[in-house]
């Protein structure tokens, strides 16, 4: 039994470590062959033209792909950011005693604002932003605010009482135990909601072009407005291979952050 048990716990450890290289071997695959993609035109040129050999033309005639890519993370990068720290501190606001009565307000109005698309909101931003990015990050903001807020206040919601109690009862004042204690229990929830949130910006991030935005956006609705699916592909390749990055990137880093379980305390004591 002693035998079987040992066993049993070094192969889940190997296993679980097993899958960091991998994952590593996939981001580089990955972010390789975007950055390819992104600096060689005669690199898209001769893909494309495997795929779509009777296309009229396979790359933007004003913009690189490198430019737009560029444009199209700084909206998504930026409104992830503007998301994540709205979020927490409103979570965090909402989960405290003091207003503890405007969370479920919080969560009815962040849930009235899911149910307008990007498009409207930029609609309707759009008379007081105008043409550019503005609109565009408004719209990501407050369309990817809820998955973080949400997260949040189930994070501070999940953590035991009994904890909190153990903290009040070592001396801890309230900042102490938020940031000692009941901050580092909700992170991997609140981190899930920041992953969800820059998956969701980055593929919204794509309407921004439709009010002069920029982003990878251009070369799709480029490709609608001419009917031509190889530039259509060539956004939703380039799009898709960011999400792909972006997710590997986040399940590398939870992983690096992700604490000790206390079974896997005990198995190194036994």
């Amino acid at each position: 039994m002693s035998g079987e048990s040992s066993v049993g716990r070094s192969v889940l450890p190997q296993s679980k470590k097993s899958a960091a290289p991998k994952r590593l071997i996939t981001l580089a695959i990955l972010t390789l062959f975007l950055l390819l993609y992104a600096l060689s035109e005669p690199f898209q040129i001769v893909l494309l033209s495997k795929i779509f050999p009777h296309a009229p033309q396979y790359t933007h005639s004003r913009k690189t792909i490198l430019e737009m890519v560029t444009v199209h993370l700084a909206i998504t990068i930026g409104a992830t950011l503007l998301s994540t720290i709205m979020g927490i501190v409103i979570g965090i606001l909402v989960t405290r005693d003091f207003g503890y009565a405007w969370q479920r307000l919080v969560l009815r109005l962040n849930a009235f604002v899911q149910t307008f698309p990007p498009s409207a909101v930029i609609i309707m931003a759009f008379p007081l932003l105008g043409f550019g990015w503005k609109p565009a990050l408004l719209a990501l903001f407050l369309y990817s605010l809820f998955p973080i807020l949400s997260n949040t206040i189930v994070g501070f919601e999940a953590i035991d009482q009994a904890v909190i109690d153990a903290a009040k009862g070592l001396g801890m004042d309230k900042w102490q135990r938020l940031f000692i204690v009941e901050l580092p229990q909700a992170l991997p929830f609140i981190f899930t909601g920041v992953r969800h949130s820059y998956i969701l910006n980055l593929s919204t991030a794509a309407i921004a072009a439709v009010i002069g935005g920029g982003g990878v956006g251009t070369i799709i609705i480029s490709g609608l407005t001419l009917r031509n699916s190889a530039l259509v592909f060539s956004g939703t390749l380039v799009i898709s291979l960011m999400a792909l990055i972006g997710e590997q990137l986040f399940y590398l880093f939870s992983r690096r952050k992700r604490p000790h379980s206390p079974s896997s305390a005990s198995d190194r004591v036994f």
